[in-house]
């Protein structure tokens, strides 16, 4: 797969979140894009991107999402809605669309497309899409699958930084791509 594309786009949002379940998925929003543009070629980094976005459904930050997440509400309420925010992430990315989006888990590309969907923006659908959650469980052998924080233990590696940030938990994904395209080359 790496043979086939220049680059990787490996992205992690953050979104509201409540402990109770009073905010339905279908009405969550993302408040943190984070992402790392890598070249195939040597997975080294090309660029970064991290941008908070202010919510406009529910724009108040429960103290769950805040602690969980780090984001306090203050900071939110200083920046761009999804639909300014998405477009910079947008012109961000390469200018031939030639990569692969990676997420751990499925969940990153979903939530981008319940935003859009409400920012009524056009439904984001990347060419090629890798699960690095699945695609980890299966190189490794591991069921069920695991989250990122445990992962990185499997492996030998640390969470650096934040846990649960946008920009940070895709620079720490980014230490288990070696052991999940190795075995995919």
């Amino acid at each position: 797969m790496l043979n086939r594309h220049k680059y990787l786009v490996v992205i992690d949002v953050e979104h509201t979140c409540t402990e109770d379940g009073s905010i339905p998925a279908s009405e969550r929003e993302v408040i943190e894009i984070g992402a790392v543009l890598l070249s195939t070629d040597s997975l080294s980094i090309v660029k970064e991107f991290s941008r908070l976005v202010r919510p406009v459904r529910h724009p108040q930050l429960n103290s769950f999402c805040v602690n969980l997440t780090g984001i306090s509400q203050s900071l939110l309420a200083k920046q761009d809605v999804f639909s300014h925010v998405f477009k910079q992430f947008q012109a961000w990315l390469p200018a031939d669309n030639d990569y692969v989006f990676c997420s751990w888990g499925s969940y990153d590309l979903i939530q981008i497309n319940i935003d859009c969907d409400f920012h009524q923006l056009q439904e984001y659908k990347p060419t090629t899409v890798v699960n690095l959650k699945k695609a980890f469980a299966k190189t490794q052998k591991i069921k069920p699958q695991v989250g990122l924080k445990k992962a990185l233990e499997i492996s030998g590696h640390s969470i650096e930084g934040s846990h649960h940030r946008g920009l940070t938990d895709a620079q720490n994904t980014i230490k288990l791509l070696s052991l999940i395209f190795d075995e995919n080359n």
